[in-house]
């Protein structure tokens, strides 16, 4: 038995969705055309089993950032929900080459404040920083069409899970260096953030059932720039992290990216930022996406949810 089989949550590889290793052993610059369309066939699968969504749902094309194409996101504003003038600017996972805006983790969110999810440009048709212009985007997006929205300009969350992760880190490095607005947060799921993976846990050894280093580097080689992965790719790149956010952070154990994800949580404290770190053992990538009625997953997702309640100052109840 290897050291990943004995050290994983039983409950959440028992759930784990069958074929994951073949679609991970597709990942190719000819393949991700086929392997999005069946990921977007099997969103639409779910969502038919789905109650309506109880508010406001739309598709809206913005501008892209100087010139660039423009930019299509998804607008959730729950008609309950608890702080509708905060917003998450929510970025699917999928390694920068898979994963569409229309994503069921996003909905986590919309009983707690209105929630735009980006359908930002992947690899291999366009390298970084084509994703994290989209993103900024988006936020001068929000920022121009607060009153309308009902948006508090002062209220903007970047966030994301895996490569929506390190997206939302990029981005915020991006919208610093711009000027743009303050953003009130950054919530990075096992952010993916180093093209590298130079770190004891990027060198473990993985089932293919999960995201492991051999993949991850392919991904990277389609995503970053020609010349080398820039902060606008790899947030581990950055040399200044001053003038950030406050962030949160939450990865598993058995996770690729959990070393650099603690690296990068150190490096956020030393410079003065606030940072929420959890570490779930037993945790591989992608847990709490795959296996939600797992009991790690709650812990996590109560975790996390407690975290967004204290930067939103909503009370315990609300």
């Amino acid at each position: 038995m290897s050291d990943f089989d004995k050290r994983a949550d039983k409950e959440i590889m028992a759930a784990f969705p069958p074929g994951m290793d073949d679609m991970f052993n597709a990942i190719g610059p000819e393949t991700m055309g086929p392997i999005r369309e069946a990921g977007a066939m099997q969103f639409e699968m779910l969502k038919s089993q789905m109650p309506p969504f109880p508010g406001r749902e739309e598709k809206i094309m913005i501008p892209g950032l100087n010139g660039a194409p423009d930019v299509a996101i998804y607008l959730y504003q729950q008609d309950d929900c608890i702080q509708p003038e905060s917003v998450m600017i929510w970025l699917h996972g999928g390694g920068y080459v898979l994963g569409q805006a229309q994503d069921m983790a996003s909905l986590r969110y919309t009983p707690m404040m209105t929630v735009i999810s980006v359908e930002y440009r992947m690899a291999p048709e366009y390298r970084s920083p084509a994703a994290a212009e989209d993103v900024c985007a988006t936020i001068d997006w929000v920022v121009a069409n607060a009153e309308e929205l009902g948006i508090d300009p002062s209220r903007i969350i970047v966030g994301g899970a895996s490569a929506g992760g390190g997206l939302a880190a990029s981005a915020a490095l991006m919208n610093r260096d711009r000027g743009g607005p303050d953003l009130l947060y950054q919530l990075l799921i096992y952010p993916m953030i180093d093209d590298t993976h130079d770190t004891p846990s990027g060198n473990m050894d993985l089932p293919d059932i999960v995201w492991n280093r051999r993949i991850s580097m392919l991904a990277w080689d389609m995503y970053a720039e020609e010349g080398g992965a820039s902060p606008y790719a790899a947030a581990a790149r950055a040399d200044d992290l001053s003038g950030l956010p406050p962030a949160y952070i939450m990865v598993g154990d058995l996770d690729l990216f959990r070393d650099e994800d603690i690296a990068y949580a150190s490096q956020l404290s030393a410079t003065g930022i606030a940072v929420d770190l959890a570490v779930f053992p037993g945790g591989p990538h992608g847990f709490d996406m795959f296996t939600p009625d797992a009991a790690l997953t709650k812990r996590a997702l109560s975790h996390q949810m407690d975290c967004l309640r204290a930067v939103l100052g909503i009370k315990a109840g609300e």
